[in-house]
């Protein structure tokens, strides 16, 4: 009896090894799944380099997205920098393809200029001055320019800087700044949350549930 009991819990030890094997090997095959938010408003990962993953394809907002996205674009193409040089200019043309992506074919023009214009940074250093300078670039857009055809976006862009911007004031315990950022961070989401362009929506929410845009460990807003 005492031999049959051992050959179980042999059997048992055996069969939770391969199982254990297999779900590890699974993970590893099979990358985490990106948020769309980071896509769109950060520009990483890169698409080209996540469009196979098989778990973005089972996400409604991602394939509303994806055939958003013409077959020529520059983002299906395009690889992450190869180094600090070029990384400015990749985040300037990879936001105006993006804007042009959400926003459609017709705010071309304006999405360049705006693109071209935001003091967009290779890295914010985890200060909140280079989020938040990026944040109300856009206010003073926007103030410039109250019919843009792209504010649906901006407001999008905006939300995600403050969010990061957030997260840097706690991280400097800059405890007078970091409870004005989460504020604005939800009136500036409130802005677009029954947006008629359905993409918007979704990426607001998908910005929502991320844990964290830059800076990890402080909680969201």
């Amino acid at each position: 009896m005492e031999r049959k009991s051992g050959k179980i819990i042999l059997f048992l030890a055996l069969f939770l090894f391969v199982l254990d094997n297999i779900l590890i090997a699974k993970v590893m095959a099979e990358p985490p799944k990106p948020f769309l938010s980071a896509i769109v408003l950060f520009g990483m990962p890169p698409l080209k380099e996540i469009k196979k993953n098989r778990s973005i394809k089972a996400d409604k907002c991602f394939r509303k997205y994806l055939k958003a996205i013409p077959p020529e674009s520059y983002l299906l193409s395009a690889a992450g920098p190869s180094g600090t040089k070029d990384a400015l200019n990749y985040r300037r043309r990879n936001l105006e393809e993006q804007i042009v992506v959400i926003m459609g074919e017709k705010t071309r023009d304006e999405a360049r200029s705006f693109s071209q214009a935001v003091p967009l940074c290779i890295e914010w250093e985890g200060m909140s001055e280079g989020p938040l300078d990026e944040a109300n670039f856009v206010d003073n857009w926007l103030l410039k320019r109250p019919d843009t055809s792209i504010a649906q976006f901006l407001y999008l862009f905006k939300a995600h800087r403050l969010r990061a911007a957030y997260e840097s004031a706690r991280a400097c315990y800059e405890k007078g700044l970091w409870p004005v950022l989460a504020v604005k961070y939800k009136e500036t989401l409130n802005k677009i949350r029954s947006s008629e362009n359905s993409l918007i929506p979704c990426i607001a929410r998908s910005l929502e549930v991320q844990p964290y845009v830059y800076l990890e460990g402080y909680g969201r807003p």
